[in-house]
């Protein structure tokens, strides 16, 4: 598609709240464009559907933006279960961008692009943008600290002023997506045998105090992936993503976790990448 953009849709997971500051960093530089933004957060449930009724509904002069913070090198679950949904050949140009704690945004990027070109989607920009680790929110001086920033929000900005010009130009804006695997083909490799999966059996294991839980459910409330159930006190099921919104926030701190031995590997990772630039976007 090309001319100008009249409705945006954008779609994001987003745990510990990064990748929604990103999301709305992008709705309101669209919206300041008098473009139509429909929002949907996939941690809400039911909302998934309804949105992808609404993107195979309207389709003409409308854009996807999709989101996800980046677990073990690729983009969470709900994210890429929401893309496998989206109906073939919708023909509508995407914009696909990640948040990462400071340690490597992986090959998410790339794997998005790569799902939504296979529903023939057009890639037409893209986002990398640090963002502070989620799991060293207890820590003095975590990785990726206050950010996204202004800065980070300014490249976003520029991004979507970029986008529009682009679209309506009237040429073919799509991105060489060659350019969303920016590490060497050996990283790349090892990035492919990570998973999530493989992660979880280094995570810190959680323990349910159950002096201290008053039964609240408060912390299926915040579970991105309702994978919460309760016997009476809190259980995880396997669709857990491990992002310990339930320890964060469980207003007791009734659900406790040590995150003292992670922390070291973390660090260390990120030291062995050394991602730079730390936040940049594809155009």
């Amino acid at each position: 598609m090309t001319g100008k953009l009249q409705k945006a849709f954008v779609v994001y997971c987003s745990p510990a709240g990064t990748t929604r500051h990103v999301s709305q960093t992008i709705s309101r530089a669209l919206q300041a464009q008098k473009i139509e933004v429909i929002e949907c957060n996939l941690s809400k449930k039911f909302s998934e559907t309804a949105m992808i009724t609404k993107i195979n509904r309207i389709k003409n002069h409308a854009c996807l933006f999709i989101g996800s913070p980046v677990y073990a090198s690729h983009a969470i679950p709900p994210v890429m279960d929401f893309i496998a949904r989206l109906p073939e050949k919708i023909n509508m140009p995407a914009v696909p961008f990640v948040t990462y704690g400071g340690v490597t945004s992986g090959i998410a990027l790339y794997e998005m692009a790569q799902a939504l070109t296979a529903k023939k989607m057009k890639i037409i920009g893209a986002a990398k943008i640090m963002a502070q680790h989620a799991l060293l929110w207890q820590t003095e001086d975590p990785l990726g600290k206050d950010r996204p920033d202004e800065s980070d929000d300014n490249l976003l900005r520029e991004m979507v002023s970029s986008l529009l010009n682009k679209l309506s130009a009237g040429t073919d804006p799509a991105i060489d997506l060659s350019t969303l695997s920016y590490y060497s083909p050996r990283i790349v490799e090892k990035l492919k045998k990570t998973s999530l999966k493989k992660a979880k059996s280094q995570m810190p294991k959680r323990k349910v105090d159950e002096d201290a839980c008053n039964e609240c459910r408060e912390c299926s409330a915040v579970c991105p992936t309702d994978a919460i159930t309760f016997t009476p006190y809190p259980e995880f099921e396997a669709n857990c993503i491990f992002c310990y919104n339930c320890v964060r926030l469980c207003p007791e701190d009734a659900i406790k976790a040590d995150f003292t031995k992670i922390e070291k590997r973390i660090r260390d990772r990120a030291e062995e990448f050394k991602e730079t630039p730390e936040s940049q976007i594809f155009l």
